[in-house]
């Protein structure tokens, strides 16, 4: 397992929101994103699944009308009375790291290109 500090992608804090659909249902929900890679998702949630469910996840990124469709599994879920807390923003927050399955390379290029202009800033 990857420690916090050995990630692969860089990530940006980001708030916007998703829609979520388990993947072969029909309904949906929106949640908030806390944090995004172009590895996955942090979703903001006290509604926690168990790791490996799948998802149907579709968000546009801030100044873009494209929508970012992509496969996802939860690969972590944390409450917030989680005991080991870390200096890490989103450990204090009730939700689940959703790790992509399936993403286009044109909306992972997207994705690497925002995240790139917010560390400019």
């Amino acid at each position: 397992m990857m420690g916090r500090n050995n990630r692969t992608y860089r990530r940006a804090p980001i708030a916007l929101k998703i829609t979520v659909s388990e993947s072969g249902d029909d309904y949906s929900i929106k949640f908030d994103i806390s944090n995004l890679s172009e590895g996955g998702i942090f979703i903001k949630s006290s509604i926690l699944w168990e790791p490996d469910q799948k998802f149907d996840l579709v968000f546009n990124l801030p100044n873009s009308d494209h929508d970012i469709v992509a496969k996802g599994k939860v690969a972590r879920s944390e409450d917030k009375y989680n005991l080991f807390l870390t200096a890490d923003r989103d450990s204090s927050v009730p939700g689940m790291g959703i790790q992509f399955t399936e993403i286009s390379e044109e909306d992972k290029n997207i994705i690497r290109d925002f995240i790139e202009s917010e560390k400019d800033d």
